[in-house]
């Protein structure tokens, strides 16, 4: 109490006083610390550093805010331009194949049916049939208790967003359900199809896709929907769902409609009138 006391009412250091005292003895002011020019100098330097470097770093963020707006812009035109193109292919490729399929009638009947259902399968034209329809989308927050297993092991933060190995395992099970054709937000699958990952981005086909992601088939609407519920591919969305708090719809469409691949080509191929030829002609038997 007595050391508390003290500092109350003495709170300067008799050390300081005394230094004060002769100080003044001396005919120099008490205290010269916030007095000093060299102090008021160094603080107008300083402040005024400090204020530049200020200006520098918002002037900075500016320009990359800009910087990154006008790449948004410019990637969302070139978009733009790129999808009407791709539908003017489409009505073009549509009008190539009406105009092979004439032409393949005109020599042999059945080979263009052969061509027609080659094509189908290739995923070369549009189709059209009764469908079954998945939609998935992310989670709207991700506030899971951070467990993690199958199917989905080694999971990150982002645990909620549906990745391109989600797609991937329910397009396979929907072909082993029974789909004869099988699209990705407009994106027709064919065996040289592939569903990847970059960066953050989803593509099919070197082609990104924006959520929400529409899985659709044309099948049986009577027995693929139900043996997709029984499968692999039911119980994995089940899992999506319950554990990872991924949005997924099912619907079963009375039609639908699949357009056809954008990046279909054909490689190898062989003259029509020696097709028919091959076609037409049999081996003798051997007599003996």
């Amino acid at each position: 109490m007595t050391l508390i006391t003290s500092m109350l009412e003495r709170p300067l250091d008799p050390g300081y006083a005394a230094a004060a005292d002769l100080r003044e003895k001396a005919g120099l002011p008490r205290a010269t610390g916030l007095r000093s020019p060299a102090l008021i100098v160094f603080a107008v330097i300083i402040g005024t550093l400090v204020g530049i470097a200020a200006i520098q770093l918002r002037g900075g963020e500016t320009t990359k805010e800009r910087t990154r707006t006008s790449l948004i812009e410019r990637i969302e035109k070139q978009q733009e331009v790129a999808d009407a193109r791709a539908v003017q292919a489409s009505a073009l490729r549509a009008q190539i194949s009406g105009l092979d399929a004439e032409t393949l009638r005109d020599v042999s009947e059945e080979l263009a049916q052969s061509v027609e259902r080659l094509s189908l399968v290739a995923g070369a034209v549009p189709v059209r049939g009764p469908g079954f329809v998945v939609t998935l989308d992310d989670a709207p927050r991700a506030d899971d208790d951070g467990s993690n297993f199958e199917p989905r092991a080694n999971t990150s933060d982002s645990e909620g967003t549906v990745f391109a190995r989600d797609l991937q395992i329910l397009t396979n099970s929907l072909w082993e359900a029974g789909a004869e054709a099988v699209s990705v937000n407009g994106q027709r699958l064919t065996s040289t199809a592939s569903i990847r990952f970059a960066g953050q981005a989803i593509l099919v086909d070197y082609r990104p896709l924006k959520r929400p992601y529409v899985v659709t088939a044309i099948g049986d609407p009577g027995k693929m929907p139900a043996t997709f519920a029984d499968g692999n591919g039911g119980t994995y969305l089940s899992t999506l769902k319950s554990s990872f708090g991924i949005s997924v719809e099912t619907a079963v469409r009375k039609e639908v409609t699949i357009p056809a691949s954008a990046t279909l080509g054909t490689r190898v191929a062989t003259p029509a009138d020696k097709v028919k030829d091959s076609a037409t002609s049999s081996p003798e038997g051997d007599s003996s």
